[in-house]
C-alpha cells in the first residue's frame, strides 16, 4: 500500500491553527484579556506578573501581527475577532486535557491545560504520526515512518516525544514493534474538528489581510504618483516666466564693465596682490628728506 508522503491538505488548517495558538504565554495573554477587555500594556502587566516588559511586548506583537490581538487606541490592546473565535478551541483543549491527564495537573488552571494540550501537538510530525495511526491502526516503525512521510532521524525522536507525552504507545518491548494510539490520542477528535475550523478562519484571515496591505500598498504608490505629478504642475505654473530676448540683451548692453582683481601669487608662503601700473605712466622714485640725500660733489673731484 502506498502511503502518501506530503501533508494532506485536511491537515494544513490544524498545522496553521497550532502553529499560532501554541506559542507561549498566548492562552495566558488572549484569556486574560477576554476576561478584561481593553487593557494597556502596564495593566496587562500587572496581571500577568511573571512576564517581564521585554517578554510582553514580544508577545503582543507576535500576537497582532497573526491577528489575534488590535490595537483600538494607542498603546492599549484587545482580542480581535479571529482571537474571540479562538475560545471554543481552548475549551475543547482544556477539556480534554483535564479528562486524560488530570492526575498529573490536578492544580493547573485553564490556560496552562491549554498552552500543554498545543504543545504535545506542536511538534513537527506530530499530527502526522497520530493521524497515520489512525487511518490504518498500529503500524510498525518503517511502515508509519513511510506513512507519516518522515526522515529517519526526526522520526524516531518524535515517537520518543509522542512516547512521553502518553499520545502512543509500542505493543512490545523492542523498537521494531508496532506503535498504536492511546486513550488520550483517540479522544483528541473533538479537538482536532475546533482546530480545523478555526484554522480555515485564519488562513482566510491572513489572505484578506494581505490583499488589504497590498491594496494599501498600491493607494500609498497611487497618491505618492498624483502628488507629484501635481507638485511638477504647480512648479510650472508658478514658476517666473522667461525673460524676453530683447530685454536680456538690452541688461546685457547696460551692465557696467567688470573691474578686473588683482591677481594672487604666493610668495614665502604668504599671499600678496601685484598691483601692474599702467605703461604710460613713469614709475614714481619716492624721494627721501634733504639730509638724508647722497652728498653732492663738484665734477671731477672725489670725496
Amino acid at each position: 500500500m502506498q502511503h502518501p508522503t506530503s501533508v494532506p491538505v485536511r491537515l494544513e488548517p490544524i498545522h496553521h491553527a497550532v502553529g499560532v495558538l501554541a506559542p507561549l504565554w498566548t492562552s495566558w495573554t488572549l484569556e486574560t484579556l477576554c476576561e478584561r477587555g481593553h487593557l494597556r500594556s502596564q495593566q496587562l502587566a500587572s496581571a500577568l506578573p511573571w512576564l517581564n516588559m521585554p517578554t510582553l511586548h514580544q508577545v503582543l506583537v507576535r500576537m497582532q501581527s497573526s491577528g489575534l490581538l488590535i490595537k483600538p487606541e494607542r498603546g492599549c490592546y484587545a482580542v480581535s475577532r479571529l482571537g474571540q473565535d479562538a475560545r471554543p478551541v481552548h475549551r475543547a483543549l482544556a477539556s480534554w486535557h483535564a479528562r486524560h491527564y488530570e492526575a498529573r495537573a490536578t492544580s493547573w488552571k485553564g490556560p496552562d491545560r491549554v498552552e500543554d494540550a498545543l504543545a504535545r501537538l506542536r511538534g513537527r510530525g506530530a499530527v502526522e504520526v497520530l493521524t497515520a495511526l489512525e487511518q490504518h491502526g498500529p503500524l510498525r516503525p518503517g511502515a508509519l515512518r513511510e506513512a507519516a512521510g518522515m526522515a529517519t532521524g526526526s522520526f524516531h525522536y518524535r515517537t520518543r516525544q509522542l512516547l512521553d507525552d502518553g499520545l502512543v504507545t509500542r505493543l512490545g518491548p523492542e523498537e521494531h514493534f508496532a506503535y498504536d494510539l492511546t486513550p488520550a490520542a483517540r479522544g483528541l477528535g473533538a479537538v482536532y474538528a475546533e482546530l480545523h475550523v478555526w484554522g480555515r478562519r485564519s488562513q482566510t484571515n491572513d489572505t484578506t489581510t494581505q490583499s488589504h496591505q497590498h491594496s494599501a500598498e498600491a493607494n500609498l504608490a497611487r497618491a505618492a504618483r498624483q502628488s507629484s505629478l501635481t507638485a511638477a504642475a504647480t512648479t510650472r505654473s508658478f514658476s517666473h516666466p522667461p525673460e524676453p530676448l530683447q530685454a536680456r540683451s538690452h541688461a546685457r548692453s547696460t551692465r557696467p564693465p567688470a573691474v578686473p582683481l588683482p591677481r594672487l601669487h604666493r610668495h614665502a608662503g604668504l599671499l600678496r596682490a601685484r598691483r601692474t601700473l599702467p605703461p604710460d605712466l613713469p614709475a614714481q622714485v619716492p624721494q627721501g628728506p634733504p639730509d638724508k640725500r647722497a652728498p653732492q660733489h663738484p665734477p671731477g673731484r672725489l670725496p
